[in-house]
């Protein structure tokens, strides 16, 4: 990665977490299995959360959110490929490996940590990552928070800027294109965010992060490689996509925190995934999309604060 592209993705991050007055510690790891560099940001002291982002982002689009969970030690991993970790190789993987790949990704990331269980919040594809460490490592977590649809379950929908990106020689074009402040608020209206853009309720700052994370790193270019390998133009892969069976499997109490304009998927979408998990509870909100900790940061720090403290109530 160019270094003064790495420069200037790092200037404007520290802004992003200066604007909610927090600042991580950072940390590399080499992992084992799969044999990548990740890069792991930290705050806060407590109990251990990892954050799994989805696609194409990054760690640092949960800053909004963790600012508000300092009584935790919250950890916001870089998914591999994204932000300032190296890619995998997936030339040596198919579609129907990733569900293994992704708990081994997290599974090596927490012994890295020296964490033998914590909980974990998942978004989009990092959400399909919490899911799958759950059910192949249980021993592993203790709960599970989903911000927005995670990725493949069944019932999912494909608005029209994924779709563009998962066909290719399309997607590949767009990822070489160099970015613009319009195509990042045209995404986030894409996914439903659309009120709170029109509300102000996103700050420049992280209007600009978002921008670098596109221009400035790899990010969009190594999520679009993921992307391809795990869609067709028509949607995401049948064997990725999994339902009550699967999800009946899971043990740990799970929160789904839902924005009813996720354009990946309706509320309906949500109630049912959630009355398949044995321990679940549901929550929805108007107007909010599918990042909805990004629509209203406090109130939803104070519910995921509530769910991962009830442990000790």
């Amino acid at each position: 990665m160019n270094e003064e592209r790495v420069q200037s993705y790092r200037a404007v991050e520290r802004r992003l977490w200066d604007h909610y007055g927090a600042t991580p510690r950072e940390h590399f790891f080499d992992l084992a299995t799969p044999r990548v560099r990740v890069r792991v940001q930290e705050i806060g002291a407590g109990p251990p959360v990892l954050f799994v982002h989805g696609g194409p982002n990054a760690g640092s689009t949960w800053a909004a959110l963790v600012a508000h969970l300092q009584d935790f030690r919250c950890l916001m991993l870089d998914r591999p490929g994204c932000g300032l970790s190296e890619a995998v190789d997936y030339a040596a993987y198919s579609a129907r490996d990733l569900p293994s790949l992704a708990a081994d990704v997290l599974t090596s990331v927490l012994d890295a940590l020296g964490i033998e269980r914590l909980a974990i919040v998942g978004s989009s594809l990092g959400g399909a990552f919490a899911f799958w460490l759950a059910e192949a490592r249980p021993e592993r977590v203790v709960r599970v928070v989903q911000e927005g649809l995670p990725a493949f379950v069944e019932g999912q929908r494909t608005p029209l800027f994924m779709r563009m990106l998962m066909v290719p020689p399309l997607g590949r074009m767009i990822a070489r294109q160099r970015s613009t402040a319009t195509v990042g608020r045209f995404i986030l209206r894409q996914i439903g965010h659309g009120a709170s853009l029109d509300a102000g309720r996103f700050p420049p700052v992280f209007l600009d992060w978002y921008l670098h994370l596109m221009n400035d790193t790899e990010t969009m270019r190594n999520d679009v490689a993921v992307i391809q390998m795990l869609s067709t133009w028509r949607g995401p892969r049948s064997e990725l996509i999994y339902g009550a069976e699967f999800l009946r499997r899971l043990r740990q109490p799970t929160l789904f925190l839902w924005g009813e304009a996720d354009s990946f998927g309706g509320v309906e979408v949500g109630r049912r995934a959630a009355a398949a998990v044995p321990d679940a509870t549901f929550k929805s909100f108007a107007a909010s999309g599918h990042l909805p900790w990004l629509d209203d940061p406090e109130t939803r720090a104070r519910l995921v604060r509530d769910f991962l403290q009830a442990d000790a109530a």
